[in-house]
């Protein structure tokens, strides 16, 4: 960082947000973050990936935090998808595929087996807020970011409300906006365009005493379920709560009644276990996973960090990786922006915005991906998803194998996935290997293109 520190504002206190906000203030730079609510607060997006937690661990080193918080293990996910109604599994750890028949669950959590965590979020995000502040940034909470503030076309700043409901102004050299799907600058630059073959909502509940899967894996993965018009998620965040959602081509919170039946049809594992109190009390929280992107991540005093950026369905789970390793990659743009005598901020922000719309489409076409091979649901849902593009220099099953292993961040290069888990995959999405060769040379679909 250059000797007389930047002023930087951070609009969100989120993981993509606090992961800047720490990493920068770690540089020496003047860091503020602005948070609409007060930590700890809820949010939806409780299974992670273990690729966040080794960027977390390397940069931050809290990784003993995070196990210390009674988590639930994730080892990888377990899917009923495809064209049988067999369940099959993507591990994280290579070795536990054939291990899996002689473990039993004591032995697997004593093992030395690649995982990670299914977290509370709010318990999460909490630490990453405290981990920010640890590291010298200023966190006010309870402010509400209305406008950024110009000068000419350069962000020097925004306007907000503060927790007494005053006007106030933060003034600052550049602005980040992390502050999630809100996509602040996103709307208030008219920069935000929608995915359309990828609109989707979520209707969720936790419920107590849930079980888990056949055998050592038991409540140790995800789990994914397909239902006519959608699917449902099952993740244990805990020894005894469990998240379960939803998901839908509908753009109405479930009945109750509807939801209950869509869960009894998908025979999850939820006998004797009862439902909590949502966050207001209410049974049932809803979310709108309507995929997009902006047309810009950045521009003349600000750039676009996770979920304000662009969000993808959350079938791959990896919105919370997205924001810290985008968190990461803002951090490093800003410590050279400001750190070296003659760089070019407009080179910066265009690299940065390239690498990570890279990562993003990557995201997108394997959600269309996986969509398109949802052979076991009847109808017409996942019509609009069956033709993915496929221009870069990475086949989508290997970006897909990587997302789901959580390998897919720490792997810059994309090396080809473990060969056993490979064919598994082509198998029970009913893939045919010759049919997606071809497909590899395929013009873009127009939905595609719209995104």
């Amino acid at each position: 960082m250059r000797r007389t520190s930047p002023k930087i504002v951070v609009v969100g206190g989120g993981p993509g947000g606090c992961v800047v906000a720490g990493a920068l203030a770690s540089q020496g730079a003047d860091v503020t973050v602005l948070e609409r609510e007060r930590h700890p607060r809820f949010h939806i997006g409780e299974s992670l990936q273990p690729a966040a937690f080794d960027y977390l661990e390397r940069h931050f080193g809290i990784g003993k935090r995070f196990a210390e918080q009674g988590f639930a293990r994730k080892y990888g996910a377990v899917y009923l998808w495809g064209e049988t109604r067999d369940p099959w599994s993507v591990l994280f750890d290579p070795r536990l595929e054939p291990d899996l028949p002689n473990l039993t669950e004591a032995s697997l959590l004593a093992g030395p087996y690649e995982h990670s965590w299914n977290v509370d979020r709010a318990v999460f995000d909490k630490i990453l807020a405290e981990t920010a502040v640890e590291r010298g940034a200023v966190l006010h909470e309870n402010v509400n970011v209305t406008a950024p503030l110009l000068d000419g076309e350069r962000v020097v700043g925004v306007a907000a409300t503060n927790a007494a409901g005053q006007p106030v102004e933060y003034r600052a050299d550049f602005v980040i906006d992390a502050s999630g799907q809100s996509a602040f600058l996103g709307r208030q630059f008219k920069l935000l365009r929608q995915a359309p073959d990828l609109r989707c909502t979520a209707t969720y509940a936790y419920f107590e005493g849930a079980g888990g899967v056949p055998g050592p894996l038991a409540r140790h993965v995800q789990y994914v379920v397909t239902v006519p018009d959608g699917w449902v998620w099952f993740i244990p965040t805990s020894p005894t709560v469990t998240s379960v959602g939803v998901v839908l081509r509908e753009r109405s919170r479930l009945s109750l009644e509807r939801f209950n039946q869509i869960l009894e049809s998908a025979e999850l594992p939820l006998q004797g276990a009862t439902m909590l109190p949502g966050v207001r009390g209410e049974p049932l929280g809803f979310h709108v996973d309507w995929s997009f992107a902006c047309e810009r991540f950045q521009g003349p005093g600000w750039m676009m960090v996770g979920d304000s950026a662009c969000f993808v369905d959350p079938i791959l789970s990896g919105g919370v990786d997205f924001a810290i390793r985008g968190g990461f990659k803002a951090a490093d743009v800003l410590t050279r922006r400001f750190g070296l005598p003659d760089a070019d901020e407009t080179a910066l922000l265009a690299d940065y915005e390239a690498r990570v719309r890279t990562e993003f489409q990557a995201y997108l076409r394997l959600a269309r991906y996986w969509y398109g091979n949802n052979r076991s649901v009847q109808g017409l849902f996942w019509e609009a998803a069956r033709e993915i593009p496929h221009r870069d220099r990475y086949t989508p099953l290997r970006a897909f194998a990587y997302l789901v292993s959580g390998r897919y961040a720490r792997d810059k290069d994309f090396a080809i996935f473990d060969g056993v888990q490979e064919r598994n995959m082509f198998r029970n999405l009913g893939v045919d290997r010759d049919a997606v060769a071809a497909v590899l040379g395929s013009s873009s679909s127009r939905a595609a293109r719209s995104a």
